[in-house]
């Protein structure tokens, strides 16, 4: 159920949900689908190039021994490949990809009882509780006590939800004990309760059950990610720029194979259709037929 964030929701959640949060330096650079289609396509360059029919075609554009060592310069930094296993298990440990994915199912689960017991408990105060006091009675519950949007801070709203459901337990008023009976009885009981400390026990601890990874400092890590995302800007350039010229003199097939066009696939009433992304106009020794337009430069 999606929830407009308060205005205390952007200042309370503060600092318990913060401090659990690893460091930006230790975090891994997670690449996007464009920077994944990116390294695909400039590895497919690079290796197919070297063939016969395409490395002297390049030569005469220009294309150099150095241009093609600075590609795969590029292409290693980017892809992350000479960055050092320690680094990677600090990463990992910090809430990398796996972490992470794990991190945000888990982040879902407890926002998904918030959503649910949060209104819950509420409707079922103002049922149980005698009309004269209820709304004291519900807003001392919900004191300081707000839903949250999906993130860090349901950590510490639901923490606190799951203390005064306990506390109505142990309280001698009436209709405390009225309201816990209720919740128990809807579903709230304390199996599901624990199932649901557990859950905030693994968010809280983060990466702690991992192990100790190794000390690698932060200003190194910090470091390996700027030239990590350097080289993928410079790839991106080197990239774009022999893509340019290289679609000017091949074939669509050619550029097909050496990753500078894609291949669209859809499909048609009629069976299915294959659609070539077209190369820039220019003059081909065999090209397939005149083509017309761009590809859009990778960006």
């Amino acid at each position: 159920m999606p929830k407009a964030k308060s205005a205390s929701a952007s200042k309370q959640p503060g600092a318990r949900g913060a401090a659990s949060e690893p460091s930006e330096a230790s975090l891994p650079l997670v690449l996007t689908a464009a920077e994944q289609d990116l390294l695909g396509r400039a590895l497919r360059l690079l290796v197919n190039v070297q063939a016969a029919p395409f490395v002297e075609r390049a030569r005469r554009e220009g294309y150099t021994a150095e241009e093609h060592r600075e590609g795969w310069r590029l292409l290693k930094l980017a892809s992350g490949e000479q960055r050092s296993l320690e680094h990677l298990f600090v990463e990992a440990s910090s809430g990398g990809v796996v972490e992470g994915a794990e991190r945000m199912r888990l982040l879902q689960e407890v926002d998904t009882f918030e959503n649910t017991w949060f209104p819950r408990a509420r409707a079922i105060i103002r049922r149980v509780v005698p009309r004269e006091r209820r709304d004291g009675f519900e807003a001392a519950f919900f004191k300081n006590l707000e839903q949250q949007p999906l993130g860090p801070a349901v950590i510490m709203s639901v923490g606190t939800f799951l203390r005064r459901v306990e506390g109505l337990a142990r309280n001698s008023d009436g209709d405390a004990k009225k309201v816990h009976k209720t919740l128990t009885a809807r579903g709230l009981t304390e199996a599901r309760m624990q199932q649901v400390r557990d859950q905030l026990a693994r968010l809280e601890a983060g990466a702690g059950a991992l192990g100790q990874p190794p000390r690698v400092p932060a200003a190194e890590l910090e470091r390996a990610r700027k030239e990590q995302r350097e080289a993928l800007e410079g790839l991106r350039d080197w990239f774009n720029d022999w893509a340019t010229t290289l679609r000017q003199v091949f074939s669509v097939k050619a550029q097909i194979q050496l990753g500078l066009t894609v291949v669209k696939r859809a499909a048609a009433a009629a069976g299915e259709v294959v659609e070539e992304e077209p190369p820039l106009d220019g003059d081909d020794d065999g090209a397939e037929g005149e083509v017309r337009g761009a590809e859009p430069l990778l960006g």
